[in-house]
């Protein structure tokens, strides 16, 4: 049963292409997301991947300074068990100790300038990182605004096009009123 005191309330062309327009922009707005999220985590690993490589290289070189370590100890012995008397292994032993405390010192000193070139390194990477991620946090930001700003103007520009619209049916309904009541 039709009541035609009841408008028909059938959404306006105009509403449905804002709309329309807007999921589409969403929707734009959320795939830019996306795919700068999903650049960000790769150009991450690839920043690790850097960073993770340089501690390998310092682990090398630690390992291979351990080994270096251990086989001069190893010729240190050998040479021990051939000496002939108890002052030439004492004179061994202090050429040892002698030898062992300048390399222990070179080998620290360079494994601490490698150790703070890595630091370096990676803090820099995490920075180079950090103002990337924080400019297209800044771009997608001001997109977004921008989005819903003209969200907004569109649905003020739908709101005050309904209005009118309704106050031209109110208008007409009450003519059309006045005219069925005079009849």
């Amino acid at each position: 049963m039709t009541n035609s005191f009841v408008p028909d309330l059938e959404l306006p062309a105009e509403v449905r292409a804002i709309a329309e327009k807007n999921v589409a922009q969403a929707r734009e707005a959320f795939e830019t997301l996306f795919h700068n999220a999903r650049e960000s985590v790769g150009e991450g690993e690839g920043h690790l991947d850097e960073v993770l490589a340089s501690a390998q290289g310092l682990r090398t070189k630690a390992l291979g300074l351990m080994q270096s370590n251990i086989e001069a100890s190893f010729d240190f012995l050998q040479k021990v068990v051939a000496a002939k008397s108890p002052q030439e292994m004492l004179s061994l032993q202090a050429e040892f100790l002698s030898n062992q405390m300048q390399v222990a010192a070179e080998q620290a000193r360079t494994l601490g300038v490698d150790a703070k070139g890595l630091g370096e390194t990676a803090m820099r990477s995490l920075d180079e990182h950090t103002r990337t991620l924080a400019e297209r946090v800044k771009t997608l930001s001001a997109a977004a605004a921008q989005n819903a700003q003209n969200a907004a103007q569109d649905m003020k520009t739908v709101g005050e096009s309904m209005v009118s619209a309704a106050k031209t049916n109110a208008e007409t309904a009450a003519a059309n009123l006045q005219q069925n009541l005079k009849s």
